[in-house]
């Protein structure tokens, strides 16, 4: 999706679901939050993060896809009085998502009730979303109080299946067009979920950023935060299962089968680039070791290093050795050594490791002093 002037970033839009949940449970009056963004996005992660976080129950469900008798209950007969005769009446049984809405009420101080994939909503299901949407009840059956409504979905993408949508069903929702930045999909997500250090420095660079979030595709495969969170987590668990890096054959067959072939093929030749460095070796070796010539192998030596440094256990075993290399990057590529410090700041904010910039801090100001007042002052210009 276009990060356009009537599209937010995703985490930023979180804060204004945030609010109306809030307001919903409290009784006001406003239009259930419509969270609307392409496949693969995050937004489903972004709102299971929020429940986490706040404590909150979260139940999800596919609105569209659930037979009608799940959401809408099984009819019923019983019998009435209609001019003093006896008459046969229908009534409905009460809705299996209801049960499961006022369990998680009895546990949960608030519950969020997520309609995702709103957008494959047929005529029945949208006749029955209306009522939920216009009393909040289903077959007459109320909601609990302490339940919040937000919806999700592809709303208008014709590739993704999306139904035209009844007009008062529209009015009664508010529509918040999402896009997904890959800062904040690093910042809130990748780093603290362990995406593959390849993947994530790959994507971070300008030259390969338009594979993040690719143009949707029918009938093939194409980057999406999604697809290469997924990606990352095959290759992981085979290096980690084959104690090796994946060869070429194998890593582009799983890259095609997630991504377009043109970011798959990409990406073949910065993993290659990026796995060739033996990270201890450089570490022990850093008073000969100089870096290299080409700037891909440079950045991507750049990332590898700050893997390696925060995913010790106690990286001060290393940091004598480590800072002198930080320390060639920030006389002989500046910009990289910026970037190598606000990386190590953001892996110590995201994962709350303590000591990660001040032990590095510490060893660069001993070779030269007052170094790192002058990178922080270029960090915040940055």
């Amino acid at each position: 999706m276009n990060n356009d002037q009537y599209s937010k970033e995703i985490n930023d839009v979180m804060q204004l679901v945030t609010s109306n949940i809030f307001m919903q449970v409290n009784g006001l009056d406003v239009a259930y939050p419509y969270i609307a963004g392409s496949p693969g996005g995050g937004k489903t992660t972004a709102l299971s993060t929020l429940c986490d976080q706040l404590k909150w129950g979260l139940i999800s469900t596919h609105f569209a896809l659930k037979p009608l008798e799940e959401t809408g209950g099984i009819p019923q007969f019983e019998t009435i009085k209609i001019g003093g005769k006896d008459t046969l009446a229908t009534i409905w049984s009460f809705p299996d998502i209801m049960k499961e809405l006022y369990i998680q009420a009895e546990q949960h101080k608030l519950v969020v009730w997520l309609l995702d994939d709103i957008h494959l909503c047929g005529s029945i299901h949208m006749a029955m979303l209306y009522e939920l949407l216009t009393e909040r009840k289903l077959r007459d059956y109320k909601l609990p109080k302490n339940v919040a409504i937000v919806l999700a979905g592809n709303h208008g993408n014709n590739k993704a299946g999306a139904k035209t949508m009844f007009s008062a069903i529209i009015n009664r929702v508010s529509l918040f067009p999402i896009y997904t930045s890959f800062t904040g999909w690093k910042m809130n997500f990748a780093i603290k979920n362990k995406i593959h250090p390849a993947i994530m420095s790959f994507l971070g660079n300008n030259k390969y950023d338009q594979f993040f979030h690719e143009t949707e595709q029918v009938d093939t495969p194409w980057g999406s935060p999604r697809s290469w969170t997924r990606l990352s987590n095959i290759i992981s668990q085979l290096e980690r299962w084959n104690k090796k890096e994946l060869n070429s054959d194998e890593l582009l067959y799983l890259a095609h089968s997630h991504v377009s072939k043109e970011g798959a093929s990409e990406f073949l030749q910065y993993y290659k680039i990026f796995m060739k460095f033996n990270i201890k070796d450089i570490i022990q070796n850093a008073d000969q070791f100089k870096l290299p010539d080409s700037p891909v192998n440079k950045y991507a030596l750049a990332f590898a290093l700050c893997s390696y440094y925060s995913g010790l256990k106690d990286p001060n075993e290393i940091i004598k050795q480590f800072s002198k290399i930080i320390y060639n990057y920030i006389r002989d590529s500046p910009d990289l050594g910026i970037m190598i410090i606000h990386e190590i700041i953001d892996i110590e904010k995201c994962l709350n490791r303590r000591n990660l910039y001040s032990a590095l801090s510490k060893e660069l100001n001993i070779i030269e002093p007052g170094i790192t007042n002058h990178l922080l002052k270029e960090i915040t210009s940055v």
